[in-house]
């Protein structure tokens, strides 16, 4: 069966239902694909930082009251997971396990998951209750405690030197033979008095009872296994699978976030990409807000022409 739409959105968090609210509020057809239970915003134990949210709603709260504004403004939300974009045809097709789907518009959404493929022993059963993979997002909630940060490269140390802002101990583990960065960087966090780097690390389990307690690490070439006592651990392990699905449509930085311009346009038009899965200096709830906000109100602009020209 195949449904027919002015723009389909591809993920259901900030960016996109902020686009799905902008171009339903325009009267345009739109469906926003998820996969329930899954993203950032969810993972976020409380938001404290979103302009005009008084108090600290949780990622859950915030993502419901989204959900809902779309929602009353003629969004459908549908359940399926993203399997395959073909962009050869006039119309753009998506095709989900549960159905296929074509619109003039595609609105990538679905984020980078910031998860290792191979699961951490105690990663899922510690989520939100002090594994994080945002530290902008949850390191006030560690003011004065221990936190490890594990990760290589100038994200990882960016999100560590925020931690010392309110950490007492920021444990930094890299699983290379060096910490690998911007020079500015480098210099920065190692002469951070709060900064222990430790190199040749593998995080093996991570432990606790009600939070996180202990993150247990391997020293690599010894077989070494040494405990920590921390509060949380935030994990920068990477992946690039999402991404290299639209690798045919949009290019992607050496991280595999995909590129866009101030319209959030991909290489191909009518294709954007916005929120964590583009290319950006910050992701926060905010940001990914903006950028749904921006190609929500491009793909109106596009879908008038579009059908003016369709007419001539």
């Amino acid at each position: 069966m195949l449904e027919k739409y002015d723009v389909i959105i591809i993920g259901a968090g900030p960016a996109g239902l902020s686009a799905a609210l902008y171009a339903s509020r325009a009267n345009l057809s739109v469906v926003v694909l998820e996969k329930e239970e899954k993203g950032s915003l969810l993972m976020a134990h409380k938001i404290s930082n979103y302009p005009g949210v008084i108090g600290e709603p949780t990622g859950k709260e915030l993502y419901k009251n989204m959900k809902e504004q779309a929602i009353k403004f003629g969004t459908k939300i549908v359940n399926a997971t993203f399997l395959e974009l073909d962009v050869m045809s006039e119309y753009k097709l998506v095709k989900t396990d549960l159905n296929n789907y074509e619109a003039d518009v595609i609105i990538m959404a679905n984020g980078i998951s910031k998860t290792n493929n191979i699961k951490i022993k105690g990663e899922e059963e510690f989520l939100g209750r002090g594994v994080s993979y945002c530290a902008t997002c949850d390191g006030a909630f560690f003011r004065n405690m221990d936190v490890s940060v594990f990760g290589q490269g100038d994200e990882a140390v960016e999100e560590a030197l925020f931690l010392t802002k309110h950490a007492k101990k920021v444990y930094f583990f890299v699983k290379d033979s060096e910490l690998k960065c911007d020079k500015e960087l480098y210099d920065t966090i190692t002469q951070n008095e709060k900064v222990e780097i430790l190199c040749n690390r593998e995080l093996k389990k991570i432990t606790g009872k009600e939070f996180v307690e202990e993150v247990i690490v391997e020293e690599k070439g010894v077989k070494k296994y040494e405990d920590y006592k921390v509060a949380a651990a935030f994990l920068y392990l990477g992946t690039k699978s999402n991404s290299q699905l639209f690798s045919m449509f949009a290019k992607l930085d050496e991280n595999g976030y995909i590129e866009t311009n101030e319209k959030m346009e991909t290489l191909i038009k009518g294709i954007y990409a916005v929120g964590d899965i583009r290319k950006k200096v910050l992701r926060q709830v905010v940001t990914a807000a903006a950028d749904g906000a921006i190609a929500g109100t491009e793909a109106i602009k596009y879908m008038m022409k579009h059908k003016k020209d369709r007419r001539n």
